[in-house]
């Protein structure tokens, strides 16, 4: 399982994140995400295993100042998660922790 991170890219098994090109590959592939989808992704696999609420990822990602629904977290959740299914990606996952927020785990292949 390869997992490595510079300043601006993530890789975690076959996941490859690049905020200074805001893109996303899974096996090599690019997947079309919004920057919002892309600062999510980042968040969460930047700090594998932990657990985000929704209010944590708002501020994070929208800022301290957004007054906004935290529901707008899972919308973007999920249509991430729709794109990301396409390509397959058997080593890792956006998983939900009911009641609480998300995560990004990494499996054994």
């Amino acid at each position: 399982m390869a997992e490595s991170s510079g300043k601006n890219t993530l890789t975690k098994s076959s996941l490859c994140i690049s905020l200074d090109r805001y893109q996303v590959t899974v096996n090599g592939t690019e997947v079309s995400l919004t920057k919002k989808e892309i600062e999510i992704l980042w968040l969460l696999a930047s700090r594998a295993g932990t657990v985000f609420t929704r209010n944590q990822i708002l501020d994070s990602v929208w800022g301290y100042d957004y007054y906004g629904d935290d529901r707008t977290v899972d919308t973007h959740i999920r249509r991430m998660r729709s794109k990301l299914e396409k390509y397959g990606h058997p080593g890792w996952e956006i998983a939900t922790v009911r009641g609480v927020g998300y995560k990004f785990e990494v499996r054994d292949e």
